[in-house]
This record gives C-alpha cells, sequence and structure tokens, in this order.
C-alpha cells in the first residue's frame, strides 16, 4: 500500500472526524480530561465547545496547588490562545473550576452543541460551593439543554456510608420499634451534610430525564411537575420542611414516566405512594423510617426491587405487590432477627418474589435465618418456580447445623436452578468480627448431611455452584459436601479460599473434588 502524503499523515484520522463526534467521544471522560485535548493542537482548540456532558469530580485529598499537574482542577488562569496551558499555573479552586469551565465553553465561537449533561462530585474537603453557584451551574444547564429536550443531572455534595449498622450473631433481647418524632433530627448517619436545596425551576424543567442528588434538602413545590423523568436517585435527601419525607413524595409523583427510582438513607421519609405505571425498577435502601409502600396497580413493567434495612414490617404486605418481578436483591442488614415475629414475616416478605429469576439475599446469618425458630416447623417455603440463580450471603458458624437443613428447604422449592453461589462472611468470634479470613480445617470432624435426593434442581438443572471466600470450617465443609454430592449435572465448580497457609488450602481442595459427583466437571480453586 503506497505512503500516505505527508499533508494526511499531519493531520490523524481521529482529527478529520467532524466536531460533534469528537465532543460526544470527550463527553465520556472527565471535564478536565477533555479540557486538556484543546491543547493537543489548532484542530482541537474549539473541540470543547462541542462537548455535551461535563463532569466534576473534586478529590478527596486536595493536591498541592503549584505542582506541576495542575492541581485537583487542570483549570488555569493563565492559557495561551491554542488552549495549552503553562507550566507552573496556579489551580484554581474546586467551585471556581466549574464556573471557569462553563464560561469557557459558552465563549469558544464553534459552540454549537447544547449541552445535555452535568455531574459534579464533592469531595472530602472543606471547601464547599455557595449556593449562588450551583444555583447558577443549574440553571445554564437547563437553558442549554431546553434547546435539544434532554437534561441528565447528578449532583452529590457529600460521601459516606449509607447505613453504619454491621452485621452480627448477637441475639439480643428484641424491643419494640420506636418511631421518630416528626420535629426531630434526623440521625447522624441520614442527615444531609449540606444545607443546599436545589432551585424550584429545576424541578419544572420539561427537559429532565435524570436526576441524581446526594446530601442535599429537597423544597418540592405542590405545582412541580417533571414529564420527562425517567431516572430518579436520592441519597441522603432531607425535607426542608420536616413534613415526613413529603417533598420526596411530591417530586415522586411529579414523575408521570419514572422507570428507575432508588431512595438511599433518606431518613425523612415515612410514606411512599409510586403511581408510575413505567416503574422498572425500585430501590429501598436504609430508609429506616419507611413506615408504608404502595405501588401502582397498574405497574406492569416493574422487573428489578432491591431492599436493604431491617426485616421489614407489615407494610409491604399491606401494599400492592407486582407479581412479575424478575430480579430481586434483599439486604437485611444490622443485627439478627431471630425473634419469632421477624421469622414469621420472612415468607411473607418473600411470597411476592416467587416468579423472579434472580434472587440475592444478604443477611447476618446465611440464608436469613431460614430453618430457625418458628420456620423449622413451618409447613413450606414459598416456592421460586422461575428461580435459576440464587446467591446467599451470611455467616455459617461452626456447628450451625440447622442453617444447612434450612438451605435444603429453600432449594427444595426451586426447581430449575442453574446456578448456587455462597458468599461466607466471617464468623462472629468472641462477640466480635473477625478482621479477615482465616482457613479452619479439621479432619477429625465428622461431616453428617441431610439427605438430597429429592431436591429436583440438584439432580436436573444445577450446573454451576460457587463457593466464595470458603474457610473450611465444620458447617461450611457439610453444606459444601451437600451441595456438591448432590449435584449430579455440575459442570462449573468455583472455590475461592480464605486466606491460609497452602497445606490447608491443598487439603481443601482435595476434599471439594473428592465431592463432586460429575468429575469431568470443571473445577477452579482460587
Amino acid at each position: 500500500m503506497d505512503p500516505e502524503p505527508s499533508g494526511v499523515l499531519a493531520a490523524d484520522r481521529l482529527s478529520r472526524l467532524g466536531d460533534a463526534v469528537l465532543g460526544h467521544i470527550l463527553s465520556f471522560l472527565p471535564a478536565v480530561e477533555a479540557a486538556r485535548a484543546s491543547g493537543l493542537s489548532r484542530r482541537w482548540r474549539h473541540v470543547f465547545a462541542a462537548v455535551h456532558t461535563l463532569t466534576f469530580r473534586e478529590e478527596a485529598k486536595p493536591r498541592d496547588p503549584y505542582s506541576d499537574d495542575y492541581g485537583d482542577s487542570g483549570w488555569s488562569r493563565n492559557s495561551d490562545d491554542s488552549g495549552r496551558h503553562q507550566a507552573r499555573t496556579v489551580a484554581l479552586p474546586f467551585a471556581d473550576a466549574v464556573s471557569a469551565a462553563l464560561h469557557a465553553r459558552h465563549g469558544r465561537p464553534h459552540s454549537t452543541v447544547s449541552l445535555r449533561g452535568l455531574r459534579i462530585e464533592f469531595g472530602g474537603s472543606e471547601r464547599a460551593a455557595s449556593a449562588v453557584a450551583l444555583d447558577w451551574w443549574l440553571q445554564y444547564v437547563a437553558r442549554q439543554a431546553a434547546a435539544i429536550g434532554e437534561l441528565h443531572v447528578d449532583l452529590r455534595l457529600g460521601q459516606g456510608p449509607i447505613c453504619a449498622r454491621g452485621y452480627s450473631l448477637r441475639r439480643r433481647s428484641p424491643s419494640p420499634p420506636r418511631r421518630r418524632h416528626p420535629l426531630a433530627p434526623p440521625p447522624a448517619c441520614d442527615s444531609p451534610s449540606s444545607p443546599y436545596a436545589p432551585p424550584r425551576s429545576l424541578l419544572h424543567c420539561a427537559a429532565l430525564r435524570s436526576l441524581r442528588l446526594e446530601s442535599c434538602r429537597l423544597d418540592t413545590p405542590g405545582a412541580a411537575a417533571l414529564p420527562s423523568l425517567g431516572t430518579l436517585h436520592l441519597t441522603r435527601v432531607a425535607d426542608v420542611r420536616r413534613a415526613g419525607g413529603s417533598a420526596i413524595q411530591r417530586l415522586v409523583s411529579a414523575c408521570p414516566r419514572l422507570a428507575d427510582l432508588t431512595l438511599e438513607a433518606c431518613g425523612d421519609l415515612t410514606k411512599l405512594s409510586i403511581l408510575s405505571p413505567c416503574l422498572r425498577r425500585l430501590a429501598l435502601n436504609c430508609c429506616h423510617e419507611l413506615a408504608a409502600v404502595v405501588i401502582a396497580a397498574d405497574s406492569p413493567e416493574l422487573q428489578r426491587f432491591e431492599y436493604s434495612g431491617p426485616m421489614p414490617g407489615p407494610w409491604f404486605q399491606a401494599a400492592h405487590r407486582p407479581r412479575r418481578i424478575s430480579s430481586c436483591m434483599v439486604n437485611f442488614c444490622g443485627d439478627e432477627a431471630m425473634d419469632p415475629t421477624n421469622l414469621a414475616r420472612l415468607r411473607e416478605f418473600l411470597l411476592p418474589f416467587a416468579g423472579a429469576a434472580n434472587l440475592r439475599i444478604k443477611s447476618a446469618r446465611l440464608g436469613a435465618g431460614v430453618g430457625h425458630g418458628v420456620l423449622s416447623s413451618a409447613p413450606e417455603l414459598p416456592c421460586f418456580h422461575a428461580l435459576r440463580h440464587l446467591e446467599l450471603t451470611g455467616m455459617l458458624t461452626e456447628d450451625d447445623v440447622t442453617t444447612i437443613a434450612g438451605v435444603a428447604k429453600m432449594l427444595e422449592g426451586t426447581p430449575i436452578l442453574e446456578t448456587m453461589s455462597l458468599l461466607f462472611m466471617p464468623s462472629p468470634e468472641e462477640g466480635h468480627l473477625r478482621a479477615a479470613h482465616k482457613l479452619s480445617y479439621n479432619p477429625y470432624a465428622k461431616l453428617a448431611v441431610p439427605e438430597g435426593a429429592g431436591i429436583a434442581c440438584l439432580r436436573e438443572t444445577t450446573r454451576e455452584i460457587n463457593l466464595v471466600y470458603y474457610q473450611g470450617e465444620t458447617a461450611q465443609r457439610m453444606l459444601a459436601k451437600f451441595l456438591l454430592g448432590n449435584a449430579r449435572v455440575v459442570g462449573e465448580v468455583y472455590c475461592e479460599f480464605a486466606s491460609g497457609p497452602l497445606f490447608t488450602q491443598t487439603k481443601l481442595m482435595e476434599e471439594i473434588t473428592g465431592w463432586v459427583l460429575n468429575k469431568s466437571a470443571n473445577m477452579v480453586f482460587y
């Protein structure tokens, strides 16, 4: 092939693309990196004006502003006409850098592409943007997006854990839940770290397609209307008036096309009603004051449900429960719920997910206590007739034989299960959790396992078994022997060991290999 002319080599193939295409590519990068592309050549001088989504992320630990890497913002007060940064420039503070980027993009002569997305994430530094600056950023982007009818806003003003409740098997005496007074301040873990409330004009933006707010306060007017909003994600969002989360409720009610709703650590929310018929995914994570949830009866699209928190009360059973959920993830955080009242509600809680194809349950005890207490004499558990992938995460103590029988009871109601995954959390030791997983192997332990000949899925459909953070304790070995010794058609076995000596890992590996009925199965040990 003949070599290309030197003039063509000077202009690389990427630079031959139009400004709109290059701007779309740069929109997937942080705004700092996208702006630095303007210094590549004269061809790239005005490409930043074609970027339609700006992403700003403040680092938790700010860098030296006089270093050669332009500090934490990458924006400089001194730059030449071609957009190249000069060395040893002083970096702008994060808030000023965002304003400078918007001004720089607006001032470009070739600014023909309207903004449609703004993502801002503040770090752990002491700097914070004023409400005036935040309002100006949002209003500017909203005006830009009005021309194309599409706007995506992601505003995160704080960081931290969603829930501070740890997992524990310590059995505490049950105490009735105490309701928080409506005028009392929310718990510390649910309190937003910023008093900022987005402007009301944002809640009237017809072009808004997705909205994510973190550590903000919400003041939703009664006339709010978001006809195009399809994704809403609220984390540690409080009501300005502390009125039981009515601002969040009004925001949800103002979205007739809402398809994806996530609420995390919203401590003011006590009641929730979702009337959107387009709802496909619902996630309620650690909204511990939530007392009632109602889903529209005409929500046939709801397919994914996520819940994190304590064992829910009667509010979930009283609400409308859709039957078409295909994927469910349940996380019972905090101490183990061993009182009879909570255990009796477990079966009722799992009933709406009987038709799910994917089910993930995480709790302090593996299997959420199935087989313990009143459930040990229960006639049956929900039959997951369509379940294909089951994942159980939790602790399994050294002598916990009851959980093994509970897992076997769950498998009796999963006739077409294909994948079984067990994730073992650290076991309690002297009232505390171990700092790390450790291998434990007793070659003289008696591994008496229940009969599994009557479990249809192990006999006919289960083809993959995963053991993650396998420690080799007696109860874990019994459960592994029960599954592998009855899975006749298993073709994939994956086992990830906890940290420990190689000799112990070898012994456990040989033991697992001997339990597998199908000797041609692919076994992976890590």
